[in-house]
């Protein structure tokens, strides 16, 4: 909430020397008035911190710039998963869910990169869990990770979020904006089945217990 504020909170991770940091810095986060990310762009520079933002803009649809099938490309970087399903779907075109035969995201097999949230959740996608680092090593986690029979990451190898509804008999609408919109739709009705999986509960809009 202030530039002071911002550099308590920052500064030990200025000690540990991160090599990048970054903050969401667009009208979907914040508005223009009320924009916390001045403060913590003043601060990181204070010290010393490598500064840059993430920004997405509003979803549009590029009729000109299409796929293989004529499906038209939806530009704006926005991802439909989380809050961007509930606050950005409206007015898009969507596309049979049998098309929707792979991850186009993540690499489940080899994964290049994790996610760490602050419940020590270790994300291969944000809301799909390896498993918490507060109660196993993170060595461990990665070490005996086997794609193949990861609940989530299994099915979506095999045949994207398409295998993942066949496989567990989800029930869904059909049509999708992309893959990553089927696929959340689909984690969303499972998050019971799998709470150590699909986690933490805020990811999806659900309050944690």
């Amino acid at each position: 909430t202030t530039e002071e504020d911002a550099e308590l909170w920052l500064k030990p991770l200025a000690i540990l020397g991160v090599d990048d940091f970054c903050a969401s810095d667009d009208s979907f986060h914040h508005s223009e008035e009320n924009n916390p990310v001045k403060n913590v762009y003043s601060a990181a520079k204070k010290l010393g911190m490598p500064v840059g933002s993430i920004c997405i803009e509003k979803p549009t649809v590029d009729e000109e710039s299409t796929r293989e099938k004529g499906a038209a490309v939806i530009d704006g970087g926005a991802q439909f998963k989380g809050r961007a399903v509930e606050k950005l779907t409206e007015g898009l075109p969507t596309t049979r869910c049998e098309e929707f035969t792979e991850c186009p995201a993540e690499d489940f097999r080899n994964p290049g990169r994790i996610h760490l949230d602050s419940f020590g959740n270790v994300h291969l996608c944000q809301g799909v869990v390896l498993g918490n680092a507060w109660e196993t090593p993170f060595s461990e986690l990665i070490k005996n990770y086997d794609p193949g029979n990861h609940p989530i990451g299994g099915p979506i190898l095999r045949g994207g979020p398409l295998e993942l509804a066949r496989e567990y008999n989800v029930e869904h609408d059909g049509e999708y904006i992309s893959a990553c919109h089927f696929c959340f739709k689909v984690r969303l009705k499972l998050l019971d089945k799998f709470p150590k999986h699909l986690a933490p509960k805020q990811v999806y809009g659900v309050e944690k217990d």
